[in-house]
């Protein structure tokens, strides 16, 4: 008979175990320091604890990272500071089976184990399977060396870096996130492994809740669900950051799918964690201090909350629930706790990131890490102040060519990192500048878009 595996992942005695809870979130965060800077990287490790952060994320790009990160482990436990940390690698599956001896979490992208052949022209059944069988053969020396080790494997499939094996027959949709995730399953079973947990992002919201909620149905048909982590890549900064967070991983912790999650700022990692706690406490609250109702394609949401970030949980996760099963025309909010403006503002917010009603121009950034060697920051503050009076515009700020490319792969221009504080410009897919100054790259950038 199958059993149903529903649990969660809680910190206990030093190590990630498996809880059958459903009713804590496990928070996490990542580092934006280079993680080769040991000093830097365990001070603010510390300051995340600190903040209430039950995981941490740390780029680790190569094997100088591997031993980077294995002396901020041991500083960590030096200084009595039980937090289990999770490596996030691209590209060389050699990097994650060196650091999963010592790391409580792996995240690896199922992309970095398929063959990097083109697959535009037409392939057969066999050949398809050839290649998944390749792919799984590949994974085995990481999986031996965590189920060795009871390290987990956070499968990250983010629609911006699919193999091209899956996009060959499924397209970049939702069918192929969940596909992706469901060839993990295959292959973690085949090799007797269960300490996996799946994530499904995307920058756009309505196709991340969409992947999620197929995925955790394909799951359930199984018999075997296992933990979701939750998150939106690139969501930026600010308001409009915290609510295209709170649309997407609220909807669904109101739909009880979700065992841990990221809220992605372009900001001190801190604020994540501080806004994660204020979203877990508005889908708590939701139940017993809203109103809403939904007719003739009108959204009305009441919920009175005096804290202003907390009022933006509880508005977004909830317009994310109706959002997923209901074409939504409009939206109405009230709240006797905040001004017309600034209920206004945030209805043109969530307008804009439904896709209702475009208002200002769309700017989406990732939230940055110690792969990123430029300002993040400070630029994606300047390209919001010079261009955000374009409605039908999408701009993206990326930190680094690891991800950037794929990812603001839709947007109509984009920035991303190179070393030494250098940025190129690119207009959708093509790269129309070189790698030059943050200034040059904006006017560069301002010169196309007039």
């Amino acid at each position: 008979m199958n059993t149903k595996i529903e649990y969660i992942e809680t910190k206990i005695n030093n190590d990630v175990v498996f809880s059958t809870s459903s009713q804590h979130y496990l928070l996490q965060s990542m580092t934006n320091t280079d993680t080769n800077d040991i000093e830097a990287t365990v001070a603010q490790i510390m300051e995340l604890v600190d903040a209430g952060a039950d995981l941490v994320r740390i780029a680790v790009s190569g094997l100088k990272e591997v031993e980077a990160l294995l002396q901020i482990k041991r500083t960590l436990q030096e200084k009595g500071k039980d937090i289990p940390l999770v490596a996030d690698v691209h590209f060389l599956p050699e990097v994650a089976e060196k650091t999963a001896h010592f790391v409580e979490k792996i995240r690896i992208n199922p992309g970095n184990f398929t063959d990097k052949r083109d697959y535009s022209a037409c392939f057969n059944e066999d050949e398809y399977n050839q290649d998944f069988e390749a792919m799984s053969l590949r994974a085995k020396p990481l999986i031996e060396i965590c189920k060795q080790n009871n390290t987990i494997i956070r499968v990250g499939v983010n629609q911006g870096s699919l193999c091209g094996r899956i996009i060959a027959r499924y397209g970049n949709t939702v069918e192929a996130l969940v596909a992706s995730a469901l060839e993990w399953i295959e292959i973690a079973e085949k090799y007797d492994f269960q300490r996996i947990v799946f994530s499904i992002k995307s920058s756009h919201v309505k196709t991340m809740m969409e992947a999620n909620c197929l995925l955790y149905n394909k799951m359930t048909e199984m018999g075997r669900v296992y933990p979701f982590h939750l998150g939106v890549t690139e969501a930026a900064n600010e308001m409009e950051g915290r609510v295209k967070s709170a649309v997407g991983i609220g909807a669904l912790l109101l739909k009880g799918i979700g065992n841990t999650f990221r809220v992605s700022l372009t900001e001190n990692p801190v604020n994540e964690i501080a806004f994660s706690k204020l979203l877990v406490a508005a889908v708590q609250d939701i139940q017993h201090n809203c109103y809403e109702q939904f007719s003739d394609g009108i959204l009305k949401i009441c919920y009175p909350e005096k804290n202003k970030e907390q009022w933006w949980a509880g508005v977004g996760a909830l317009t994310g629930k109706w959002w997923l099963t209901h074409v939504i025309k409009d939206i109405v909010i009230e709240n006797q706790y905040f001004n017309i403006e600034e209920i206004e503002q945030l209805q043109n917010c969530i307008l804009q990131i439904c896709n209702i009603k475009k208002t200002h121009t769309e700017i989406v950034a990732c939230p940055s890490c110690g792969r990123t060697q430029y300002d993040i920051q400070s630029v994606l503050s300047a390209v919001k102040q010079r261009f955000a009076n374009y409605p039908h515009l999408k701009i993206a700020v990326m930190g680094c060519v690891v991800n950037g490319p794929g990812e603001m792969a839709d947007a109509d221009f984009g920035i991303i990192g190179s070393a030494n504080d250098k940025v190129a410009v690119y207009k959708g897919k093509e790269r129309i500048s070189n790698f030059v100054s943050v200034q040059e790259a904006l006017q560069i950038l301002q010169e196309n878009i007039r």
